[in-house]
């Protein structure tokens, strides 16, 4: 056997290992936030599938701070509501357009996953980063220093020096079998069939539609372009059976009661539902994420999104730390923060695939208990609150601290909250959502004492920048958020004096009433393991 030939490396580097939606992701996030990165993919060209075609609203904050959801949301179709029906009639139908969605971006977008890869990759060209396709993980081994990888591409099998490995490489993920990790669950179990379809005469493309019936469930998930994401439960296909356009249009006459007829079958495949996690998202040098840290049913349409606020999670933390800003301690934050959200999604979903697929008396007191949500708005709200993310939060996290909160306004590990009413020094409209476009931290004071203001900046140094909020336009730094309202003192319970140390993903790290410089500092060296840059 021939050896690997030696390769090129740089124990600065971060290897990424998958270039699907979690992967660009990641990789957008490290090069921002001023890593350096190599992308690597075993497929030698990009899905076709649509696979994932759900993009929630927290994940749409993300994709804005990226500087990306324009291009996504041009192209995107937006659902505003979701509907549960027991037969013909709706017996459940919640807007996503409500405020129990805290959010600037209360809907749900359907696109196809190839565009949204599209997208994403565009990005990485422009932030400099080329996907290598047709090159393919073979094994790793770490110390102390670094990770050596073995990778085959068209041209060879080398080996190659990295800092860091990300493996986004799914369900089957190379990277976490090279690691000697697994995931732990339930692997077998119900299946669907899903089907990419045209589909003339289906009903308004604004909301998602679930039906159950005594056979099982179907979904329908409008797309753009007039098209339908379809699935259906269905009993377990004969090896090797594939689903045909035919059977599909009669699971919708059945469960559906739909007279759409359906065309250009783009994808067609049957599907086991997986529920599983792997017990630690670190070994070491390497990182999991998305499917390869955890995967689960498509209810809700969890995956996709899980798996980018994953890298995007991880990407600034492993920038600090692969530039030397940071102690690889900060890491293990991303453990603590992101497999409880991993656990609760595998729940929540694996609840859902249940409730949804009840039959006989199970189904009946299903079915009641949805017609009685159908008249509590509040219940129908939290129920899409919970499923569009926009609850997720890192509270009690080692990496967050300071005033606590609770119902009155935001606490640390909340996603920051934008506010309406805000405008920049010379009037036009402004979002803090937009300023985290900025690499690095984001400091929100409402103090206007220049002097505090200037320990401040000191203290944060190159690690971001300190944003002052004012009252009026009236002598205000030209980089300052006029507030006439005090909507950001009120809900951040800032006072007139106080700061929100926003972190690059968009969650609050600190918290005060007050703006001493000393707790930002002890807050980002002791919880961070981070040593502020000279400006």
């Amino acid at each position: 056997m021939t050896a690997p030939a030696a390769g090129t490396g740089d124990a600065r580097t971060v290897l990424v290992v998958g270039a699907g939606p979690v992967g660009l992701t990641a990789v957008c996030e490290l090069v921002r936030q001023g890593a350096r990165v190599r992308l690597v993919d075993a497929l030698p060209e990009p899905t076709d599938q649509s696979r994932a075609v759900v993009v929630h609203p927290r994940t749409q904050e993300h994709l804005a701070a990226m500087g990306v959801l324009d291009r996504l949301e041009a192209r995107a179709l937006a659902i505003t509501a979701l509907e549960l029906r027991a037969g013909r009639e709706a017996t459940l139908r919640v807007h996503a357009t409500t405020a129990e969605v805290d959010s600037r971006f209360p809907r749900i977008l359907d696109l196809a996953q190839p565009e949204t890869e599209a997208f994403l990759t565009a990005l990485a060209g422009e932030l400099g980063i080329t996907v290598e396709r047709g090159t393919s993980l073979d094994g790793l081994d770490q110390d102390d220093d670094g990770v050596t990888v073995t990778l085959t591409s068209p041209t060879g099998t080398t080996r190659h020096r990295y800092g860091w490995v990300v493996g986004t490489d799914g369900g089957h993920s190379r990277v976490r079998a090279a690691v000697g990790t697994r995931l732990e669950g339930v692997f077998s179990g119900r299946h669907f069939l899903f089907a990419d379809v045209a589909a003339e005469g289906a009903p308004s493309a604004d909301t998602i539609r679930m039906y159950l019936h005594p056979d099982g469930i179907g979904g329908a998930f409008p797309m753009p372009g007039g098209r339908l994401r379809l699935l259906f439960l269905v009993g377990a296909p004969a090896p090797g059976a594939r689903p045909t356009l035919e059977q599909t249009q009669r699971l919708v006459a059945e469960r559906m009661g739909g007279a759409w007829r359906l065309d250009d079958p783009r994808w067609l495949t049957y599907f086991e539902v997986h529920h599983g996690q792997v017990p630690q998202y670190r070994s070491g040098r390497v990182l999991l994420a998305g499917d390869a840290a955890h995967v689960h049913s498509p209810a809700a349409g969890q995956g996709m999104n899980t798996g980018v606020q994953d890298a995007v999670n991880l990407a600034w933390k492993l920038a600090l730390v692969s530039t030397g800003r940071a102690a690889p301690e900060l890491l293990d934050t991303y453990q603590a923060e992101r497999h409880p959200v991993g656990a609760r999604v595998v729940r929540l979903t694996s609840t859902l695939t249940d409730v949804m697929s009840a039959d006989g008396t199970l189904a009946h007191l299903r079915d009641l208990a949805l017609s009685v949500l159908g008249h509590v708005p509040a219940a129908g709200e939290q129920l899409v609150s919970a499923m569009t993310e926009t609850t997720i939060a890192y509270r009690g996290s080692p990496a967050v601290t300071g005033l606590a909160g609770g119902r009155r306004h935001a606490s640390p590990g909340d996603h920051a909250p934008d506010v309406p009413g805000l405008i920049t020094a010379d009037g036009a409209q402004a979002w803090i959502g937009d300023l985290l476009r900025r690499p690095g931290f984001l400091l929100l004071t409402t103090t206007g004492d220049p002097a505090v203001l200037d320990r401040l900046r000191s203290a944060l140094g190159a690690l971001g920048s300190v944003v002052p909020v004012v009252a009026t336009a009236a002598g205000a730094p030209a980089d300052a958020l006029v507030d006439p309202a005090g909507a950001v003192a009120h809900r951040y319970g800032t006072g007139a004096a106080g700061l929100a140390l926003i972190r690059p993903d968009g969650y609050v790290g600190y918290l005060s009433a007050g703006s001493d410089d000393r707790a930002v500092t002890e807050y980002l060296t002791d919880l961070l393991h981070v040593q502020p840059q000279p400006a």
